[in-house]
């Protein structure tokens, strides 16, 4: 009996060193290989009240800054106007060669417009060219009016498929961004990070249309190498007193395209300067 207590205890010790031994090699080993490091990579802070950097293949966020507050989003609410004629299209349920009687409500809507009499009928194509490039508000009431019948209707349906996007955080009142008596259209950068996401990956060729250089989308003229940037091709600047200067890009580089959301900075130049440093270290760290 007592040679095997004997046993059984040299057993356990000669047990209990091994572990001991194996779990000083794993000690050694993590000490060897030095301390955990994250890969995310770090940014300077955004001079704009809020931020985010996306990649527009995968959806990954590669930079947020306050990007879950709403704010009021002007002119970049359009993508949303924009997604939904092209789903339209896509869709059959109306065609780029229809026509367009503007009323007189979208003939009188201010800010950034095209020449529109009410009354007179004008092609789809040429609406939505001049809501894209041109950021033109009444453009985009009378797509709005034609897709749903009136203003408030096509709210209503921007509300349903901002759901339906999972942009938890978006709220709409008319077509353009503009703050007409009725609030103004808010959202989030995340949401409009992700508004473009969905527009670009089931809308490709709407670069086709905000490649072309405007008034407002400075960058694309490569005129001033302190905001250009290599791989530009959208997506869509706003401005009112509210929303401050913002602006969404995207710009795509070999395989990989980024976008990039700015929103309320205090100059007009600084969304510009705020993106391509975002772009850039984007693309550089990425």
């Amino acid at each position: 009996m007592r040679k095997t207590t004997w046993a059984l205890l040299m057993l356990i010790i000669f047990v209990g060193l091994t572990l001991l031994r194996d779990s000083d090699s794993v000690e050694a080993d993590w000490k060897f290989q030095g301390p955990i490091t994250l890969t995310e990579k770090t940014y300077e802070k955004v001079d704009a009240q809020a931020a985010i950097l996306l990649d527009s293949q995968t959806g990954e966020i590669m930079y947020a800054q306050n990007a879950d507050t709403p704010y009021p989003v002007a002119s970049m609410s359009k993508m949303m106007t924009e997604y939904m004629l092209l789903e339209a299209i896509k869709e059959e349920r109306v065609d780029w060669d229809d026509e367009i009687v503007v009323s007189e409500n979208a003939a009188a809507t201010g800010g950034a417009r095209v020449h529109l009499v009410a009354g007179e009928a004008y092609p789809i194509k040429d609406l939505y060219e001049a809501m894209a490039i041109g950021s033109a508000n009444n453009a985009a009431v009378a797509i709005g009016e034609y897709l749903a019948g009136s203003t408030s209707a096509f709210a209503e349906q921007m509300n349903l498929k901002a759901a339906e996007l999972n942009l938890r955080s978006s709220s709409f009142v008319n077509a353009t961004g503009l703050d007409t008596g009725n609030g103004q259209n808010e959202m989030t950068a995340r949401d409009v990070g992700m508004l473009a996401y969905h527009l670009l990956n089931d809308f490709p060729d709407i670069v086709k249309w905000t490649v072309e250089p405007s008034h407002t989308n400075l960058m694309l003229d490569g005129k001033n190498a302190d905001w250009s940037i290599a791989g530009l091709d959208g997506l869509k600047t706003s401005y009112t007193n509210a929303a401050g200067y913002c602006f969404t890009a995207t710009a795509k580089r070999g395989d990989k395209r980024l976008i990039s959301v700015v929103m309320g900075a205090e100059e007009d130049t600084t969304r510009f300067t705020e993106t391509k440093k975002l772009m850039e270290r984007g693309f550089d760290n990425g």
